[in-house]
């Protein structure tokens, strides 16, 4: 049995993946791995950045990023928790910190995950430039990705 792992945000980009990662494993009869990363950029910029120059408004900032990125995890899950349990698909949904494509690529070898799917908006200017979240894991992961448009 393979193991399928749909990294997601939850944003429009993403609902494509979501969609392909949900038709696939419900053709193969296969369980589905869900990950959500929550990016620590918000920590580390409130954190270095002199702009929060009081320690209150870096704790306010922070609490606000935190109490945003609960909302979204909690509409993003349950959005896919509704949809998987109509179409009778196993799932464990997984949510970690940090970097995200680094925790993508590290969750998927340290559990041997056999394919990664994520979705991927066509991208401009600088960050075209420097590269997206998804050609990092492409380019990292030692398994299948695909990226989906």
């Amino acid at each position: 049995m393979q193991k399928i792992l749909l990294a997601t945000n939850g944003k429009e980009s993403a609902k494509k993946a979501e969609e392909y990662a949900i038709n696939l494993v419900a053709e193969k009869k296969q369980p589905l791995i869900i990950i959500y990363v929550r990016d620590s950029i918000w920590y580390r910029f409130s954190e270095e950045v002199d702009w929060l120059s009081t320690h209150r408004a870096r704790k306010d900032f922070q609490k606000y990023m935190e109490e945003y990125t609960d909302a979204e995890e909690e509409r993003l899950f349950s959005r896919l928790e509704k949809t998987l349990a109509e179409k009778g698909i196993n799932f464990e949904m997984v949510t970690l910190s940090g970097n995200p494509a680094d925790e993508v690529v590290k969750y998927a070898e340290e559990n041997g995950i056999d394919l990664i799917i994520i979705g991927e908006k066509e991208k401009r200017g600088f960050v075209r430039l420097f590269g997206t979240t998804s050609a990092r894991i492409a380019k990292r992961a030692k398994t299948e990705v695909v990226i989906v448009r």
